[in-house]
């Protein structure tokens, strides 16, 4: 449900799910290789070529060849990012308010903390 409502308020920018998730995760992590990416995503290399290659020519997105391994491609965001950020940060501060409703602060910060754990958790058991 919060996907779809964030899905919402970013179809102005002809974004799929997929895309401005890669998007963000590039925005948070600039200048990772496609590998790395893939990997931290938990999404094939194929498909997030795919992926990329579409941002890229949304201009959100850029490759670059890696000055250490010349077969690795560089993220990084692209010269349409900048205009592309205000609206995802705008649709993020939205769905947080809305399903942070009604709570106070503090169980808010309790509520991070468990669902983090239970993430950890969670990690900890696959890489086993």
């Amino acid at each position: 449900m919060m996907r779809k409502g964030f899905d919402r308020r970013v179809r102005a920018l002809g974004l799929t799910r997929p895309q401005w998730r890669v998007l963000v995760y590039v925005l948070q992590n600039e200048g990772l290789s496609q590998s790395a990416l893939a990997r931290a995503m938990d999404i094939e290399r194929a498909p997030l070529g795919q992926l990329v290659r579409a941002l890229e020519t949304l201009q959100l997105v850029r490759r670059q060849r890696s000055s250490v391994d010349q077969r690795e491609w560089q993220i990084f965001a692209g010269e349409g990012a900048a205009t592309a950020v205000p609206e995802l940060v705008a649709a993020a501060e939205w769905l947080r308010g809305v399903y942070f409703q009604g709570l106070t602060r503090s169980e808010e910060l309790m509520l991070r903390r468990i669902l983090e754990r239970m993430r950890s958790n969670l990690s900890f058991e696959l890489e086993r």
